[in-house]
């Protein structure tokens, strides 16, 4: 097999194109754009906006409670069939929307787009990601990734514009023929689960080879049965539910908070697509912080940032510190996306690396499916949104508590699995 590195274009990195553009489409597209349905859709229907968005967390739990299911179904089975057939259901359930009348279809529609959503994103991608990248991965996720800022920065305002004039119906049947078009062709022509594919090795498998890093016998790191009795996982996934509670509450609630505070709505618009646009770096910064300087430093910067953004949209009153809040939340939101793939393989290793990942990503999705409608009902309790922004910056400092606590448990925890597995030695008693 060839070497990763040398000679013409890695073909890892046309996988990562094709990742970024399922990305784009699943979350930039699909995602990142429904918070300007949610004042009109509301109104439309007759309810309040915190009772609109539990289609959202109707979504997310079906989804959390599939994680599991899919990690352990996609552990010894190929992915792009059932990417391809999670892409017409999907795509099928945005066309259901456009035709809802009430909010009762679209908590139906939602928790059926909850199921299958992770045929297409989730496991598959980050078990893709690990197949092709030894080095260089946290830079590989997150160009990957921050397709979603992308597709997201193109999207908003066009389906913002085509709401105003064509009404929200019409914006989901956007939403759901654009997705389509970008995610099958890409999944058909580009994606290559396995370097083996090609007749290739992982990037950066040479060295590995030339004993930088060894790699024979069984994998080291935790299972999925051994992470529930670890420390590491709680601490993993109780931050995990806190830093996707946060930054999805603050994303879904931009438009609406500027909005309420009297900026034009085109404007606040125009203010998320700018935040997207500079996601698209903010993802690739990270990924390139986690390769120079470790999981820790780049937990701790991201982390930070996250904390802040809150503090400055409550600040936001005239349009030079929108566009200052606009720039920093781009950078820090990059905590909603990144943490799961990148972290995961760190801190648990490669053992039953699709599994683990199976039961930590329900915490992450659970941080959405309660982040956006709680923070909504909060601003209808007190008609604001500042006493939802002050506690998502606490939240984001909880969120790194934990996570430093995790990274200083795995190490000596993986330890003591390996010598449960007898893939090191036990320890011998000292003789008294």
């Amino acid at each position: 097999m060839e070497t990763s590195s040398k000679g013409k274009l890695y073909y890892g990195w046309i996988v990562v194109l094709a990742l970024l553009l399922i990305q784009g489409a699943a979350v930039g597209i699909l995602a990142n754009t429904l918070s300007t349905f949610t004042k009109p859709v509301s109104e439309a229907l007759g309810v309040e906006r915190g009772t609109f968005l539990l289609y959202n967390t109707f979504g997310m739990i079906s989804g959390l409670i599939m994680a599991p299911m899919w990690g352990e179904f996609f552990k010894n089975r190929r992915f792009k069939p059932f990417m391809l057939f999670g892409c017409a259901t999907v795509g099928l359930c945005m066309l259901g929307y456009s035709v809802a009348t009430s909010v009762y279809h679209f908590y139906a529609v939602a928790i059926i787009k909850g199921v299958f959503q992770g045929m297409l994103t989730g496991v598959p991608f980050a078990k893709i990601i690990s197949n092709w990248f030894v080095e260089k991965r946290g830079l590989a996720t997150g160009i990957a990734l921050a397709g979603s800022g992308l597709f997201g920065m193109i999207m908003v305002p066009v389906i913002t514009r085509i709401i105003d004039n064509s009404g929200w119906r019409v914006g989901f049947q956007v939403l759901a023929v654009a997705f389509l078009v970008i995610t099958v062709p890409a999944i058909l022509f580009l994606l290559r689960e396995t370097p083996e594919e090609m007749g290739l090795l992982p990037y950066g498998a040479e060295k590995v080879k030339q004993g930088v890093q060894v790699a024979t016998g069984p994998k080291s790191g935790i299972s999925r049965t051994q992470a529930f009795r670890s420390k590491t996982f709680w601490f993993y996934a109780g931050g995990l539910f806190c830093s996707q509670f946060s930054s999805m509450a603050l994303n879904y609630n931009i438009i609406n908070h500027m909005t309420d505070i009297g900026f034009e709505r085109a404007f606040a618009a125009s203010i998320f697509s700018m935040m997207m646009g500079v996601l698209v770096f903010g993802k690739v910064i990270l990924g390139k912080i986690y390769d120079t300087f470790g999981l820790k430093i780049g937990t701790i910067f991201i982390t930070l940032m996250m904390a802040v953004s809150p503090l400055l949209l409550i600040f936001t009153t005239a349009k030079p510190m929108a566009y200052a809040f606009a720039a920093w939340f781009g950078l820090a939101h990059a905590i909603s996306t990144m943490q799961l793939p990148y972290m995961t393989v760190q801190l648990f290793g490669n053992k039953e690396y699709t599994r683990v990942y199976g039961v930590c990503q329900p915490f992450m999705s659970l941080g959405s499916a309660l982040g956006v409608p709680i923070s909504n009902f909060v601003q209808a309790h007190f008609n604001s949104y500042i006493p939802v922004f002050y506690g998502l910056t606490a939240l984001a400092i909880i969120d790194l508590i934990l996570m430093l606590a995790a990274m200083k448990s795995s190490p000596k925890e993986i330890e003591k699995f390996d010598r449960e597995d007898g893939i090191l030695p036990a320890v011998q008693p000292v003789a008294g």
